[in-house]
Formats: C-alpha cells, structure tokens, sequence
C-alpha cells in the first residue's frame, strides 16, 4: 500500500472545508509526524484526533538519533522548519509519497527523489475514486480558493472548469 506522509497544511485545508473522513476513504496509509502535528490548531481539530484514536491515521514519534538526523537536515534545507524536515524525513525512511503546500518542502522533496503531491491531486483523487462527485469537488474548491491564496490559480481554475461541466 502507498504510504502518504501528510504536512500541517493539507490537513488545514481539508479540515476548513470539511472533506477530512473523505480524504480518509482513500486507498492509502496515511502518516503524520509529531511535530507537524502540534501545528494544526483549527477549530474542528477534534475531527483529526479521532482518526489517531481509529487507526486511520498513523503519527509518527522520533527517537533521539531520528531527532538529530532531522536537525541534520534542516541545517542541510535552511528555508524548512523542524517539523518540514519531520516529514522529509519520514518520507525518505518510508518510500513514502509526501503531500504538502508547502512550496519549499516540495522542492526538497523532488531534490531527494520523493514523489510530492499537493490539495490538489487530493481533489483529483477523491474525485476519480468516486468518492465524491465533481460537483461536490467545485464547490470544495471553490471555497478553498477563496481561503487560501497559495493554491496555484491556473490549476485551480482548469479543475473548476471541468468540474462545473460535471
């Protein structure tokens, strides 16, 4: 099975827009480390711990060789944070895919041959899995655009085309 190791910010996103149990219907396994865990501080955050206590989503917590490895590796990518070079690192120990939104982590990640993806292959595959429908899709979108102002434009865009159409 595909291991997926999860940043703050796709939680984030799909916690504001409240697609978290579909995202968790996915035929992955699905990690987050420790660290990024403590940043997610939005209102519904229970919604997450839940899936801790259910088994659906795996935290990750480093021993004290794994820690000074990860420091290592923020002093190698200076423009990441500690818990960013967590999910670097959780990746590379685990032939893991990474997803995040982070566009720095991303570029880490391709320097250190690990697959990447963002919200939007989420989307993408939420929507190919039948898990919800394209209309459902463009309205998720559509309010997540509006919140967050990171999300590439023109992607964003050729999804809400193609979605609107059904």
């Amino acid at each position: 099975m595909i291991l997926l190791v999860n940043d703050a910010n796709i939680f984030i996103d799909l916690l504001k827009i409240n697609l978290l149990s579909d995202f968790f219907q996915l035929p992955y396994e699905f990690h987050v480390t420790d660290m990024v865990a403590t940043e997610i501080h939005e209102e519904n955050r229970h919604e997450l711990d839940g899936c801790f206590e259910n088994g659906s989503l795996h935290k990750k917590t480093f021993q004290y060789e794994e820690l000074i490895e990860i420091q290592l590796l923020q002093v190698k990518h200076r423009r990441l944070s500690v818990p960013d070079c967590s999910c670097l690192f959780h990746a590379q120990k685990t032939a893991g895919r990474l997803l995040t939104g982070d566009a720095a982590l991303r570029r880490s990640a391709e320097q250190n041959d690990i697959q990447v993806h963002g919200i939007l292959w989420v989307f993408d595959q939420l929507v190919e899995q039948k898990i919800i429908t394209p209309q459902t899709a463009y309205g998720k979108l559509n309010r997540l655009s509006k919140t967050n102002p990171r999300l590439p434009g023109n992607e964003c865009k050729k999804r809400l085309k193609k979605w609107k159409q059904g």
